[in-house]
């Protein structure tokens, strides 16, 4: 059977019929297209994904490349069949980059004032908004950042929240940088551009436990967080997901590809939690020393060059999305100065369950990264019900400073990622979310679309949410 990859090629191939402008020399190309492939073998954080469970032979497919590159007429047509092929991997991340080195930047001048960098969002309606008898609830702290509602199914009444991206938008900002009273008018840079984006996430923290607490004592018997179409944001996933169920949840297992950039990130948290231990003694200090110990080990082995002949395992193990540890009071490590050095959610103030009752998460083929995350989180430690379309399968992507691959000849740029978050069942989550409850949603519906695909589905989704929270 002819691989997607294959296909691709061939189909860029064809293009080779119209006549080059200009002298078009294959071989360079061929030599970019190996090191792609020498790459992928080496630094893809993927690879298993890509050619285990999806079964594709990346030395039968760049043969094909290479192939398409003889047959092509000129570089334009070369670089569209590379980026073609690249695509064909199913793996947003993986790109290259054709436009010019970007020249050195100029000194800079005086750094931006608070919220500059901030982009407003565009608000969608809530997918249930459109069933009958939906019931909007617009006023109150967290409403326009998560809009919602209440809509009875089957004598339940569902609470809805929608999330349209973990990340604050420019309202958010400004209120923080408000109650720091910092100028938006003034530069905000350094010690301040910090503090600013503790601050600003903490306000997001606030409204969203704002918000479900209006849709709690609105009666709402069921929540659903409505993360259709979200692409994802920041690790702020990590902390709006404890906030809606009273189990503690575990944070996903993360890898990072072997590398220096890794070795020193493993290095930093090691050196963060031993400037921060000293006000621990006896045992408890002795612990925290170990998981720092245990840090550098896995950072020698990040930094160790591999040895020809030897096993040597291309994923390193980096503890989890949380960090160190893969879950902790929030409370108990809030005073702790080493807290989150090892449990990076006590950044921020917050509490578990603030919603504690059954639980249903709406997902579709645009819920990505974050979403992914969220929706993982709460799959694989039972506390709640996917209901929806399998997720688009973004995956991790980047988490360390290792820079694009440059392709010797052509210039281009190629990003690669660099880290996996593992499933509980040891699988890799770049395979997107499958929903415990299954809804045909596709990728071109409209809402109207949209909302006559979920109704028939949501009654079940609310049965086993239920069903769950009762077994609790």
């Amino acid at each position: 059977m002819i691989s997607r990859l294959s296909a691709a090629v061939a189909a860029v191939a064809l293009m080779g019929l119209a006549a080059p402008a200009l002298a078009y020399d294959p071989a360079p190309w061929i030599e970019d297209a190996r090191q792609i492939r020498a790459a992928l073998g080496g630094r893809y954080a993927n690879l298993d994904w890509l050619t285990i469970d999806r079964g594709l032979n990346l030395d039968t497919s760049f043969k094909a490349v290479e192939a398409g590159l003889v047959k092509t007429s000129s570089d334009a047509e070369a670089r569209a069949l590379l980026d073609r092929a690249l695509s064909s991997l199913a793996d947003g991340h993986v790109q290259v980059d054709w436009s010019p080195v970007a020249p050195a930047p100029k000194v800079s001048g005086p750094p931006a004032p608070p919220c500059a960098d901030q982009r407003p969002f565009r608000p969608r309606p809530p997918v249930a908004s459109g069933l009958p008898g939906w019931t909007p609830l617009d006023t109150g702290e967290g409403a326009r950042e998560f809009p919602g509602g209440l809509v009875t199914v089957d004598d339940h009444k569902i609470g809805v929240v929608q999330i349209n991206i973990f990340m604050a938008d420019p309202a958010v900002c400004e209120a923080a940088a408000a109650k720091l009273k910092a100028p938006l008018d003034k530069p905000c840079d350094g010690d301040c551009s910090n503090k600013l984006d503790t601050a600003v996430y903490q306000e997001l923290t606030d409204r969203f436990a704002a918000r479900l607490a209006t849709v709690k004592a609105a009666g709402a018997q069921v929540l659903m967080i409505d993360l259709a179409g979200n692409g994802g944001g920041r690790e702020w996933a990590e902390i709006a997901a404890r906030m809606v169920t009273s189990i503690r949840l575990k944070s996903a297992p993360v890898r990072l590809v072997r590398s220096p950039q890794a070795a020193d990130q493993l290095d930093a948290r090691a050196l963060d939690i031993e400037n921060n231990v000293g006000g621990e003694r006896g045992a408890a200090k002795a612990a925290l020393l170990a998981e720092a110990k245990e840090l550098r080990h896995r950072a020698a082995e990040a930094r160790a060059p591999c040895v020809e002949g030897q096993a040597c395992p291309l994923l390193i193990d980096a503890g989890y999305s949380s960090g160190p540890r893969a879950s902790a009071d929030p409370l108990a490590l809030a005073d702790k100065p080493w807290g989150q050095s090892v449990f990076e959610p006590v950044k921020w103030s917050w509490r578990e369950g603030v919603w504690s009752g059954p639980l249903i998460v709406l997902v579709d083929g645009k819920s990505a990264s974050a979403s992914e995350e969220f929706a993982a989180m709460i799959q694989d430690n039972r506390a709640g019900i996917i209901l929806g379309s399998p997720t688009l399968g973004a995956g991790c992507g980047h988490a360390t400073e290792a820079g694009p691959v440059v392709l010797k000849n052509s210039g281009g740029r190629l990003s690669l990622p660099d880290c996996l978050r593992l499933r509980a069942d040891g699988s890799n989550e770049i395979g997107g979310i499958e929903p415990d409850v299954l809804v045909g949603f596709r990728n071109t519906d409209g809402p109207a679309l949209k909302v006559r695909r979920l109704a028939p589905r949501l009654p079940e989704a609310v049965r086993q949410a239920v069903a769950l929270a009762a077994v609790r």
